[in-house]
């Protein structure tokens, strides 16, 4: 297998690794814009090229340059013009950039083909843009159902579908776990203001973003991904078809050699049986991981409110978030993510295996300390968990259908605690309440914050 540094060079990612990097960096994406722009106007020449690095360079605010063999800065007695003309010959000397001369002494400069695709993948990780997971369902659906054996178009339609997908979900996967390491770390250093921030914008930006939901939803992929392995299965397994396959092969991809061809739509077809297998149990680790995240953010919720944080700001925070994510009535917001599932309407619920307890003998003796400091443990987190919450709101309903929260006496700091966690769970499937949010200001101990309406719902879900 050839190495990535027979297509770029050994020398290629020294810039983006040397002590340099950053004024690296920007002088690859500002040359990009520049020399696509010259090309189009048919003004490409290097001389203009470092005379407009020259300008740009001056928009930056003390730039340092130091040698490639030791921490000693370049000194260019501030002539950016010869900043300019060193940057760009060390990227020619790397790699990047390339020159072509044009007539009458002059050169262009463009980059090589392969550093455009590093410039396009930079940018992308800049912009973190959101991943559209939903259009390689469709894509790949259009294929498989009237596939052509006469081309290699559809196989690498559906290869390159399924090894995009499978990239995008993993990052996804990454993603969430870098938010969950981040919160378990030490949960007395985490700031509240900040928590909040990622917990109702970005975690549910970029994580259950409007494609993720498509995909679960819209698309079913949970559904499809089985659908989609057995018809390719069936397309895999068709013999004389795929000997027409192999024949494309050759005479479109210029192959020679029959076993060459075979081994080249062999190793796709392997691929896309290896993909199709994976998704779902990476979909399957996102919303257990996704689980895991939630659970996490109402404990340190709780944490950050007994050590006195600010529950006036936690409140105000919360009740903007269900009012933002009750205008839309299509919404399914972070917490349901594992209950849509369409598989789960026709498939019969399975029946719980009841474990058998026994006894375990233990060596030491455990004090009753120990014992009641447990036990109080235990039941304290039960307390705070969406069972306690649901008989928390119909003991407070009594016999009514609807209560407003500003009725709630508040006795201590518990009873402020539980009116986050309703509006916390009250997206949750098992809630057995909803929430009707008001404009009224109200004030619990010194504490001031929206009113809102709980209302009994009339169909009782089970978990």
């Amino acid at each position: 297998m050839s190495s990535i540094y027979d297509i770029t060079g050994e020398r290629f990612f020294i810039p983006l690794a040397s002590k340099n990097r950053k004024i690296y960096l920007d002088t690859i994406l500002y040359l990009n814009k520049l020399i696509n722009e010259l090309f189009e106007s048919e003004e490409n020449d290097k001389s203009k090229i470092i005379e407009a690095l020259a300008f740009h360079l001056d928009d930056l605010v003390s730039i340092k340059m130091f040698s490639e063999d030791s921490d000693e800065e370049i000194e260019f007695n501030l002539d950016n013009n010869a900043k300019a003309s060193y940057l760009i010959n060390k990227l020619e000397d790397y790699g990047w950039l390339e020159e072509e001369s044009i007539g009458n002494g002059r050169k262009a400069l463009d980059f090589n083909s392969h550093s455009y695709s590093f410039i396009a993948l930079i940018e992308e990780l800049i912009a973190n843009r959101k991943p559209q997971y939903t259009s390689y369902i469709r894509i790949i659906n259009n294929v498989i159902y009237k596939f052509d054996y006469t081309k290699v178009d559809d196989i690498e339609i559906i290869d390159k579908s399924l090894n995009e997908f499978v990239v995008s979900l993993r990052s996804l996967r990454s993603s969430i776990q870098r938010y969950y390491r981040n919160i378990t770390k030490n949960k007395d250093s985490i700031i509240l203001e900040e928590l909040l921030d990622e917990f109702t914008g970005e975690y549910k930006e970029y994580f259950f973003d409007s494609a993720y939901l498509n995909l679960k939803i819209r698309d079913n992929v949970d559904a499809e991904i089985p659908k989609i392995e057995a018809q390719c299965e069936l397309i895999f397994n068709d013999y004389f078809n795929m000997e027409k396959l192999i024949t494309a092969k050759m005479n479109e991809k210029g192959f020679e050699d029959y076993n060459i061809a075979r081994k080249s739509i062999k190793d796709s077809q392997k691929r896309i049986l290896s993909n199709l297998k994976t998704i779902p149990s990476i979909i399957e680790m996102i919303d257990s991981k996704n689980d895991k995240y939630v659970a996490r953010t109402v404990s340190v919720i709780i944490h950050m409110i007994k050590r006195g944080e600010d529950i006036e700001g936690i409140l105000h925070r919360l009740i903007d978030y269900v009012k933002e994510n009750d205008v839309d009535e299509s919404y399914i917001s972070i917490f349901e993510m594992k209950h849509y599932r369409f598989d789960y309407l026709y498939k019969p619920r399975k029946s719980s295996i009841k474990p058998i307890p026994e006894m375990i003998k233990l060596d030491k003796e455990i004090s009753n300390e120990i014992k009641e400091k447990t036990m109080s443990l235990i039941h304290e987190d039960k307390g705070y968990n969406i069972h306690y919450v649901n008989d928390f709101v119909y003991n407070f309903l009594e016999n009514k259908n609807e209560r407003k929260i500003s009725e709630l006496e508040i006795k201590s700091k518990y009873e402020l605690i539980m009116i986050i966690l309703i509006l916390i769970y009250s997206k949750l499937p098992n809630a057995l309440y909803s929430l009707e949010l008001l404009n009224d200001r109200i004030n619990k101990e010194n504490i001031s914050f929206n009113d809102f309406i709980i209302k009994r719902k009339d169909v009782i879900i089970y978990d």
